[in-house]
C-alpha cells in the first residue's frame, strides 16, 4: 500500500466515525459560520462556494477545530479542474477531500490522497438511473443524492452496493432531518445553521 493510499484509508475511517457520532454536515458558503459549527458539534463540513483564499483560511480553522473540510470543486473559483488543482488541494491547503458532479475529478482526487464524493441530482428516474451508472465508473468513496427528502421515496431503488450515502438540500426542519436519517443514510448535508445542533438520541 503507498503512503497516498494508506492517507486515504485513514481519512475515509476518520470520516465515517465522524458520521457516525454526528450525521449532519455543516454546508458553509462562508468562512464567517465555520467557529458556530464547531460550536454545535460539527466534524465534517462542505465548503460549497467562494474562492481558493477563502478555502484556505477555512482549512487552517478546521484543522484546528479537529473538523474534515470537503471542497466543492466545481463552484469555487481558482482551483484548476484537473489532476494538478486536485494535488494542489491535497498538498498546499490540506483539504480533507472534494465534492463534485464530475466523474474524473473523483479519479484525479483519489489519486492525489483526497476522498472523493459524487453529488448527484435526481431530477427524475433517467437521472437516477445515469446518476448510478456515473458512479460504478468513478467508485467514490461517497455519494451525495439531492434533494434529501426524496430519499424516502427512492430508497428502495437504490443498490445495496453504493458507497455512504449522504443526502443534501431542502432539509428546513429537525422533523425534515430525522425523516431523512430513517433512510439508508449516514449523514445529512445542510446549510441551515439551527439544525447543525442536532444531536442522535
Amino acid at each position: 500500500m503507498t503512503k497516498t493510499e494508506r492517507t486515504r484509508d485513514d481519512k475515509l475511517l476518520r470520516f465515517r466515525a465522524a458520521l457516525a457520532k454526528k450525521p449532519v454536515i455543516a454546508g458553509l458558503k462562508g468562512i464567517e459560520h465555520a467557529q458556530l459549527a464547531a460550536e454545535r458539534g460539527i466534524l465534517a463540513c462542505f465548503y460549497l462556494t467562494g474562492n481558493i483564499f477563502e478555502l484556505r483560511e477555512l482549512a487552517k480553522i478546521c484543522r484546528a477545530k479537529g473538523q474534515m473540510v470537503f471542497a466543492h470543486v466545481d463552484l469555487i473559483n481558482g482551483i484548476a479542474k484537473d489532476g494538478h488543482g486536485m494535488m494542489m488541494l491535497a498538498d498546499e491547503l490540506q483539504v480533507d477531500g472534494v465534492l463534485t458532479t464530475r466523474s474524473h475529478l473523483i479519479t484525479a482526487a483519489q489519486k492525489a490522497g483526497l476522498l472523493g464524493i459524487q453529488r448527484l441530482f435526481m431530477l427524475d428516474s433517467e437521472a437516477l438511473q445515469t446518476g448510478l451508472k456515473m458512479v460504478q465508473v468513478s467508485h467514490p468513496d461517497a455519494v451525495e443524492l439531492l434533494p434529501a427528502p426524496i430519499l424516502r421515496y427512492i430508497a428502495r431503488r437504490l443498490p445495496r452496493q453504493l458507497p455512504p450515502i449522504i443526502a443534501g438540500g431542502l432539509v428546513e426542519t429537525f422533523e425534515e432531518l430525522e425523516m431523512v436519517l430513517r433512510t439508508p443514510v449516514v449523514a445529512v448535508s445542510t446549510s441551515q445553521m439551527e439544525l447543525w445542533s442536532y444531536r442522535k438520541e
